[in-house]
Formats: structure tokens, sequence, C-alpha cells
């Protein structure tokens, strides 16, 4: 329960947001960079290991998907701990699972350095990152997630080529050794820190009214929240938590907030998330392999990440211009028209074999997933108050994440049965499209509810 202290905190208004910005643009380049980097070195690393390809592709998959999945536990702990001791340690993990991953002599080793260290590691900097930064803004809400997400596309795109070069100079194992050192770059960044989001006060038992399409001009709190002292440790304030080991549990599972999974408007916009999910994933880790079982050389693979990463700064471009530009956000339709390109750029994707019609491809999808993902941050940010943003986020993740180890798994499934990914981008294609009903519903849902 909350103190009478109170601090009131202006949105958008605070330089230090801009700062966290930053350092979640940081944690995106370097989580998804090497993520793109396990792609390129698939090839190499199960020659090496003498493995199935389709395992070395699954450990890739389940290295983006554990921090999905190991997200309602990163909520609930950073609401006890605090924010910033679990961002450090996230990055610390992240790092000495890379580097490790670089020396491992048997699969099983990689299998454990490369999921269990650093995938759980990167689920501390990326949705606490995103929590922390999102307790910033409101009405720039839009043009702050859209700048730090364009660390996604740039990592990809940076990520792609020089692991390329990097392996032809120093070896898979040289060039995994180099990004752990990289990927450091993360602890500082997360020393940043200097607010916990579950700390804001506010009523959690209930959803703010938001309507559909204007999310990005929430005024209800008319650009004031209050952070407040509190002693209960599922505030997220660190050291508080009672001695007595029943009060510490209680704590702890509170402090998960189950009662979001009951909103039929999270679960809406979750079902939908995880529909672009399931391919998205499985995407990007093979993207390169598909572009050489289509024909092209190594090279021409390489340069498909950055084709993808320039159509994704392109998509994340769009809602920021627009909201520039003073024109009314619809935030439904961004995502509908972003599953519509998707899911039609898998199609052609399954037939197009020309390294110019493939670049094109590939660039069309990075467009279409940044709209639809960059339209479902923000309707999930407007969602609830600030303090349930980490649990929100969290949620939606772990669902998100079992769709893309489902995904993944299947693309590796399929290209063992048939020799290709063309199946794979079938079923894709159909499952990105059926976002567009629900997101549908969702929008009349929340009409609906706000009358």
């Amino acid at each position: 329960m909350a103190s009478p202290a109170m601090k009131p905190i202006n949105y958008d208004n605070d330089s230090w947001g801009w700062i966290m910005v930053g350092a979640v643009f940081v944690n995106c380049f370097v989580i998804m960079g090497q993520l793109k980097a396990l792609g390129v070195l698939l090839i190499p690393m199960t020659d090496d290991f003498n493995s199935d390809l389709w395992l070395i592709g699954l450990v890739a998959v389940l290295y983006n998907v554990i921090q999905h999945c190991f997200a309602p536990v990163v909520g609930a702990l950073s609401r006890l701990v605090g924010s910033r001791p679990m961002m450090v340690l996230g990055g610390l993990m992240n790092t000495l699972g890379i580097i490790l991953a670089s020396v491992s002599s048997t699969v099983s080793l990689f299998t454990v350095f490369v999921i269990g260290l650093s995938g759980i590691g990167t689920a501390f900097t990326w949705y606490v990152g995103f929590a922390v930064m999102a307790s910033y803004f409101k009405d720039k809400y839009p043009l702050a997630i859209g700048i730090a997400t364009m660390g996604i596309p740039l990592g990809v795109m940076a990520y792609g080529p020089m692991t390329q070069v990097l392996l032809d100079t120093y070896g898979w194992r040289g060039a995994m050794l180099i990004w752990g050192g990289i990927s450091f770059h993360a602890v500082p960044c997360s020393v940043l820190v200097r607010r916990d989001p579950s700390s804001i006060a506010a009523d959690t038992d209930r959803y703010q009214e938001v309507s559909v399409g204007d999310e990005e001009r929430n005024n209800q709190e008319e650009g004031e929240a209050h952070v407040s002292d509190t002693s209960d440790c599922a505030r997220g304030f660190p050291g508080h938590c009672e001695m007595a080991p029943s009060k510490c549990c209680l704590d702890f599972i509170a402090a998960f907030d189950f009662k979001l999974l009951a909103d039929v408007r999270f679960v809406l916009l979750v079902i939908g998330h995880c529909t672009a999910a399931f391919s998205y994933s499985a995407w990007v880790v093979y993207m390169v392999s598909h572009g050489q079982f289509q024909g092209l050389n190594e090279v021409q693979a390489s340069l498909l990440p950055t084709a993808f990463g320039v159509g994704n700064v392109i998509g994340k471009s769009v809602a920021p211009l627009l909201q520039q530009m003073g024109l009314k956000l619809s935030l439904i339709g961004l995502a509908c028209v972003g599953s519509t390109i998707v899911s039609t750029s898998f199609v052609a994707g399954a037939f197009i074999r020309h390294f110019i019609g493939q670049l094109a491809i590939t660039g069309l999808v990075g467009v279409g997933y940044a709209m639809l993902y960059q339209a479902v941050d923000v309707m999930i940010r407007f969602l609830s108050t600030d303090d349930r943003l980490l649990n929100i986020l969290a949620w939606q993740g772990i669902f998100t994440g079992v769709a893309g180890a489902l995904g993944g798994l299947l693309s590796g499934w399929i290209y063992e049965w048939t020799g290709s990914f063309t199946v794979s981008f079938f079923v894709y294609s159909g499952l990105v499209l059926l976002s567009i009903p629900i997101f549908i519903t969702e929008a009349i849902y929340a009409k609906r509810s706000t009358r």
C-alpha cells in the first residue's frame, strides 16, 4: 500500500527518458544482432559439431524464445529486487554465456551456455529496459519506442555481414568470442537505470479506459503520475521484503500479477501477436540459410539481413512520422497493414530465387513486421497503469516465446522432411494473416467496453 509520500513526475519532459531510449536501443542492437549472428553461423556450427541443421537451428531459436518464456519471472524478481540490479545481472549473464559458447566442445554445453545463460540474461535487459523506458513517456511514446527498437533492424544489418567477415577470418568460435565481448555494452547501459516502473502508484485492480487509435494521446492522467514509497516488496522496492518466509512467498506470487490473464483485451492482443511471433524467430534464424537453398551464394545470402534491416527501419518510421505530421494514428489499421505485407511477402518469397527479388521480398517482410510489432507495442503500453507494465510485457512475452519456439521447431522439421523451407512459408503466411480478424475483434470489444 502506498504511503502518503508522493513525488510527481511529468511524462515526456524528463531528459533522462531519452537516455533510457538510447540504453534500450543498445540492448536491442546487441540481443537481436546475436540472434542474427547465430543464424549466419548455423551451417559452420552444424559441420563442426557434426550435428543436424534443425538441432543447431533450434538452439538459436530457443536463445530468442527463452527470454520470452522467462519473462514472468523477470517481472516478479524486478518488483522484489529492483530494475537496475536485474538488468546488470542480465548483461553479465549474456556476455558470459556467449563467451563460454564459443569454446564449447559439445552440442550439450553449447546449448546450456546459449540458452540457459545468455538467453535468460537477455530476458532481464530486454523486458526491464522496455518497462523503464516506457515509464517516461505518454504522448511521445510512439516516437520513443520507434527510436529504441531501431536497434533491432540495425543490429541485424550490422551483425549479418560482419559475422560473415569474422567467420571467414577467425572461424565461428572466434566470431562468437568477439560478439561476446561486444555484448558487455549492455552492462553500462543497465547502470544508467534510475526508475522502477512498478513503484509508480496506481490503482492496480483495474485497467485504464483507453480508446483504440488514440493510445498515444492518453491524457487520463494529464501527463502526471506519482512515485510512492512503500514497504511492500511486491511494489518494486528492494530490501523491504519481510523476513517471514510465508510473507515473502506471498509477495513473490503477488508480483506475478496473474489478474492480467483474465483481461479480454490483453488476451486478444497477445493472441494476435502470437500469430506473427510464430514465424518471426524462425524467419530471422533461417533467413540466410533459406537464401542459400534458393540458389544465392554465401555473400549474397549474408546481405539478406541488411535488406530486412532497411525494411524494418522504414516500417518503424511510419508511426512516428505520422504523429509528427499531426495525423491521427490508427494502430489497428497499422497492425492490419503490417500483417498483410508480411503474409504476402512470405508467399512470394517461397518462389522468388533471383538475388534482387530475394532482397526486395526480405525488405518487405521487414517493413511489415515493423509496422505490426510497433502497433502492438503501443497498444500494449496503454492497456493499464505504469506499475503493471513490466508484468504486461512479461506475460505477453511468455506466450509469444512459446509461439516462436513452436514456429522454429516446425520450420526445422519441415526442412528435414522436404529439403526446403517453402512449405514453412505458406504456413507462416496463413498464420500472420489470421492476426487481422483478431485485432479487429479487440478493437470492437474495446469500443463497446468504453460505452
